[in-house]
């Protein structure tokens, strides 16, 4: 079975502190944490926002804690099935704001962060570290790779993977949907975030990911497109004939 690579600072997890006087100033402007520069994502900075981590690159925002609208609309679209959760996995993990927002509706369930920048995802376990770190499972690694090889099952796939504010092309193919899709358990979710940069590369996306998940919604706000499954229907079985 495949075991994800585990990256070095899964150990003792420093934890962000947050001084009051920056919480304060946070809600007239941002707040300067951290800087730093990757090789994967250039320049980037940990800001905090009206209370909230956010992370800027040179090509976009990502994140905002438990006001990240993506996860905040997964959340309120399957607040039924929330309570059943009790596995994520999170391809592109950004700050981990996922978790933050079902942490803020009482869940904590074991997550799989898999995010191939390691800048963001210490930042991101630093963050999530006043949790129990003992559900977190950070996998520094690209999306990509990470499902050609998993065989692990999971009760969410959240997929927010950007570069700058494109989806790479791999999301969107049917061997990458169908690895998700596979890797969902019984009854399992797929949510997937997409920006409409292009109308019409977004509706050829549409039309691959209807033809994997044909059971599925989109959530729309402002560019945001994000995918919502729902549960295949079990295939209905005639009854014999009588007489």
């Amino acid at each position: 079975m495949h075991r994800p690579h585990q990256p070095r600072f899964t150990k003792g997890r420093p934890v962000i502190r947050i001084a009051f006087h920056q919480k304060l100033l946070s809600y007239l402007q941002a707040v300067s944490l951290k800087r730093s520069r990757s090789d994967i994502s250039g320049c980037l900075e940990l800001l905090l926002y009206r209370n909230q981590f956010q992370l800027l690159t040179e090509g976009a925002f990502y994140s905002d804690g438990d006001r990240y609208y993506p996860a905040v609309a997964v959340a309120k679209h399957l607040k039924e099935f929330l309570p059943a959760v009790k596995s994520v996995l999170v391809l592109g993990a950004g700050l981990g704001s996922i978790v933050h927002v079902m942490r803020a509706r009482g869940y904590d369930p074991r997550c799989t962060l898999v995010e191939k920048d390691k800048t963001v995802l210490r930042w991101a376990l630093e963050i999530l570290g006043e949790g129990d770190a003992r559900k977190i499972e950070p996998v520094c690694r690209d999306a990509e790779s990470f499902m050609a090889q998993n065989e692990r099952k999971y009760d969410l796939v959240f997929v927010d993977v950007f570069k700058g504010r494109a989806v790479p092309d791999f999301v969107t193919t049917p061997l990458f949907l169908m690895q998700c899709r596979d890797s969902l358990s019984p009854g399992g979710r797929l949510a997937l975030n997409y920006i409409e940069v292009d109308k019409h590369e977004w509706e050829k996306a549409r039309t691959v990911l209807a033809g994997v998940f044909p059971a599925c919604q989109v959530v729309s706000k402002d560019d945001n497109r994000i995918l919502i499954t729902s549960p295949s229907p079990s295939p209905e079985i005639p009854e014999p004939p009588r007489g």
